[in-house]
């Protein structure tokens, strides 16, 4: 598939790098090598690597580059782990995920973004990611334990029940707070409860709906 936003992508990358120079620089590398524009609409493709989240349809949007960047590095990913997302959305996560993970499951309620999300895996050749349909809050036990387990939405808490779904020492990246305004957080398994981790960074995310989240 022809890709003629090599450049702009790059330019995105140094940026980040730059600005985020705690950054991982596998999560780096793996956002150089995955297209973002294939994951929103043809009309805001020459946005997609502006520092900038996106709209997605159905009230959903694709977080800004600088945030995906700082959840999946504050998680440390090795080539061995499990990663769930909730609340995939577009897809675009799991996708960067992807290159860094052995297995990546996504769980998103809105059929029609489970669908644009597979289509889109699809046609760039990934093939370990799953996106299933579901209430994220509840997680996807079928697939349990996780290494890692991403939260892409706020939520007033970690939603109870997925500290079940982590393996021995796993851990939650996390915005926590109210409808408008939250902080990322990472949280660690430690001898059967989750503890907070390191600084928390300010964020905005679209609200968790389902039973560990907001309702409606």
């Amino acid at each position: 598939m022809k890709d003629d936003l090599v450049r702009p992508r790059q330019e995105m990358v140094e940026r980040l790098a730059r600005d985020y120079p705690g950054s991982d620089p596998a999560v780096l590398q793996a956002m150089l090598v995955v297209p973002r524009h294939h994951f929103v609409a043809d009309a805001l493709r020459h946005q997609a690597y502006l520092e900038a989240s996106l709209p997605i349809g159905m009230g959903q949007t694709l977080s800004q580059p600088s945030t995906v960047l700082a959840a999946l590095s504050m998680l440390s990913l090795r080539a061995g782990d499990v990663l769930l997302e909730i609340g995939s959305g577009s897809g675009y996560l799991a996708a960067v995920a992807s290159r860094l993970c052995r297995r990546v499951y996504g769980m998103e309620r809105l059929m029609q973004l489970v669908n644009g999300s597979r289509s889109a895996l699809t046609s760039l050749g990934i093939l370990n990611v799953s996106i299933g349909l579901g209430d994220g809050s509840a997680g996807w036990p079928e697939h349990a334990p996780y290494d890692c387990i991403v939260i892409s939405a706020a939520a007033p808490g970690i939603p109870p029940g997925l500290a079940d779904q982590l393996s021995s020492r796993g851990r939650i990246v996390a915005p926590l707070g109210n409808r408008t305004d939250q902080l990322l957080e990472l949280w660690r398994l430690e001898q059967g409860r989750l503890v907070r981790s390191g600084e928390s960074i300010g964020c905005r995310f679209v609200p968790l709906i389902g039973k560990g989240g907001w309702s409606g």
